[in-house]
């Protein structure tokens, strides 16, 4: 993987982390960007009313390859389970979960724009390894983008579950 992209691979154990999801099924690649703009800013809006309680960065997560349509979701870990569903301006925010057990990461400071090929560098690197990535995939955002954030100061982790 080029050094200049990402940080070199660490392999930790992770809890079962609680979240609360706007979800996308059959969502367009061409759509995700929009997508997720849309599921965060509900997300960030429910945290700012505290309808729920944050514990750590915004992520997205990937259940199906990054072709065609894709299932994905815009997720927030919590403090405390999310007991039922709930609406918030007009959409749907579910309980949800990040998966406890071994995972690999990668952390990447730098556009978005470079995350496709930190990805596929990633993952590479995993095989080469003898480890084998297993779905779901999630990216977590430790910057929140907005006007005049300035690219290159964006980190984000890219985490796969390995067996």
């Amino acid at each position: 993987m080029a050094e200049q992209l990402a940080t070199a691979i660490e392999f930790v154990r992770l809890k079962t982390q609680h979240t609360a999801v706007v979800r996308g099924e059959g969502v367009p690649v061409a759509d995700m960007i929009r997508f997720l703009d849309s599921a965060f800013t509900v997300l960030r809006a429910a945290v700012d009313a505290a309808a729920i309680a944050p514990d750590g960065p915004a992520y997205s997560r990937y259940d199906t390859e990054l072709e065609g349509d894709v299932t994905i979701e815009a997720g927030i870990p919590l403090l405390a389970a999310l007991e039922e569903s709930l609406e918030f301006n007009g959409v749907t925010i579910e309980p949800g979960e990040l998966p406890g057990g071994e995972v690999a990461r990668v952390t990447h400071v730098g556009p978005y724009s470079e995350l496709a090929d930190v990805w596929q560098g990633f993952l590479r690197d995993l095989e080469a390894a003898g480890r084998t990535p297993q779905k779901p995939y999630w990216e977590s955002y430790h910057v929140t983008p907005g006007p005049g954030t300035d690219p290159s100061r964006l980190r984000t982790d890219l985490t796969a579950v390995v067996a």
